[in-house]
């Protein structure tokens, strides 16, 4: 049960980090046209990484290391967009959640692995 919803929480801190995505673009200090395309470009690029990359049924399949890599790096330019965005304290708990939720699902993939 534990895995299953840290499993959801991570689904919806992605989606955290796409609507994240999104209004950064829109912050951007260019004309509205620009800032329209920054907040469908920036989004669309976000999640075309992570289902080439990140995503459990990835394109490229990574090896563990190198995918939780990638995968903090994703979670990491979440957290600096919201910095970005007045929100730097958010964005340090969207990192640090997603890090305990790894950590945990790990865990639990494996119960009898000693710490």
């Amino acid at each position: 049960m534990i895995r299953g919803l840290g499993l959801l929480v991570i689904f919806l801190l992605e989606l955290a980090v796409l609507a994240t995505g999104a209004r950064w673009g829109w912050s951007l200090d260019v004309p509205t046209a620009g800032r329209l395309l920054a907040a469908l470009a920036v989004p669309l690029l976000l999640a075309g990484l992570w289902g080439a990359l990140g995503s459990p049924r990835a394109r490229v399949p990574l090896r563990p290391p190198v995918r939780y890599g990638f995968q903090a790096s994703w979670f990491v330019v979440g957290g600096a967009m919201l910095a970005l965005l007045d929100h730097p304290w958010i964005g340090l708990a969207l990192v640090v959640v997603w890090a305990i939720l790894i950590i945990l699902i790990n865990r639990t993939k494996n119960p009898n692995r000693s710490a």
